[in-house]
């Protein structure tokens, strides 16, 4: 394992024990872009309206309300690397994640000029008010329906059917006008381009913001949320064997935190001394040692864990007991 995929690697097994509600709130970066991307196309058509963005466990849009749920695991790349490992899809590209944000956008929008109301929208789209299944019937050659998202999501109910065709109707270059041509689904994307024109610089009527499960009220760690093992993350049993053992040696839950050392800087201070006794009483390898307690100092870095002063020798003693039993079962 090199260094960059060992500290990969790491960081995903210390992520599995983190809490969702301490991840952080405030979506940033490279997903940030996205919906600046988004927001771009939304500008080009000149709709004035935005909608709310909030880290949730998935896409979504609260019913009749502006807010748009985006799924956790865009936060960072490594929490967008233990769900590529877990989901069965894996996770989505930037492509595909632009496209989630047309169709979250159009339910927004539709919630906020409550357009389901309107007598068009019903003749149309459907009742807006009818029972919504998750498991749905569809016709895959229906000429009624876009086709955007995987498994027609069009048919799935009229809200999301609206949601599909203001998606398709926003993307650059869909060309839907001839993609669509001579199909039912043509005057669906017609009145959403003619219902655009006519609200797009208007205010929106309906600003309710609502929720749903936002991270903040997610109490259960990422592990849990997945129903993964550490080994679901990382192919070496002795790394997860070797973070275990730091985490016991260098436990936190510190009262204060006056006192502290890094525990990394105390195993790369007294590293020659332990690599001398491996070598002196197991008949271990320098470079072998050596290799062991530079992974043991990414472990400490990659955790945050700490020392108190004063404590030196007995976490030396613990690091060179558990390094002994290691070198001596291997």
């Amino acid at each position: 394992m090199t260094k960059v995929e060992l500290q990969e690697t790491l960081e995903k097994l210390r992520y599995l024990d983190v809490p969702i509600c301490e991840l952080q709130p405030k979506i940033n970066g490279a997903f940030s872009k996205l919906i600046r991307q988004v927001e771009a196309e939304v500008s080009h058509k000149h709709i004035r309206f935005r909608p709310e963005y909030y880290f949730g466990t998935g896409w979504g849009c609260v019913n009749k309300s502006i807010s748009i749920e985006i799924p956790f695991w865009f936060q960072n790349e490594t929490l967008m690397g233990i769900e590529d490992e877990m989901a069965y899809d894996g996770v989505e590209d930037e492509g595909e994640i632009k496209m989630g944000l047309r169709h979250e956008f159009g339910h927004a929008i539709n919630y906020a000029y409550k357009l389901y109301l309107e007598p068009e929208w019903r003749r149309l789209f459907g009742d807006f008010d009818r029972k919504y299944r998750e498991n749905y019937r569809f016709n895959p050659w229906s000429k009624r329906h876009v086709k955007h998202l995987p498994d027609y999501y069009a048919q799935k109910h009229p809200d999301e059917d609206w949601a599909e065709t203001f998606a398709v109707w926003l993307t650059p270059g869909s060309n839907w006008r001839r993609v669509y041509a001579k199909t039912p689904a043509l005057e669906k994307l017609l009145y959403v381009d003619k219902k655009m024109k006519g609200i797009g610089r208007e205010s929106p009527v309906n600003i309710r913001t609502k929720r749903d499960v936002p991270i903040e009220k997610v109490k259960m760690t990422v592990r849990e949320f997945y129903g993964a093992d550490y080994e679901d993350v990382s192919p070496s049993e002795q790394l997860i064997e070797d973070v275990d053992a730091m985490k016991r040696i260098f436990p936190n839950g510190f009262h204060s935190r006056r006192n502290l050392r890094d525990a990394w800087k105390l195993v790369h201070k007294f590293s020659p001394l332990i690599v001398s006794k491996m070598s002196d009483e197991l008949n271990v390898p320098h470079y072998s040692a050596r290799k062991v307690l530079r992974q043991l100092e990414s472990i400490c870095k990659t955790y945050d864990l700490k020392t108190r002063q004063g404590d030196e020798e007995e976490k030396i003693i613990g690091i060179s007991v558990y390094l002994s039993k290691k070198f001596s079962r291997d």
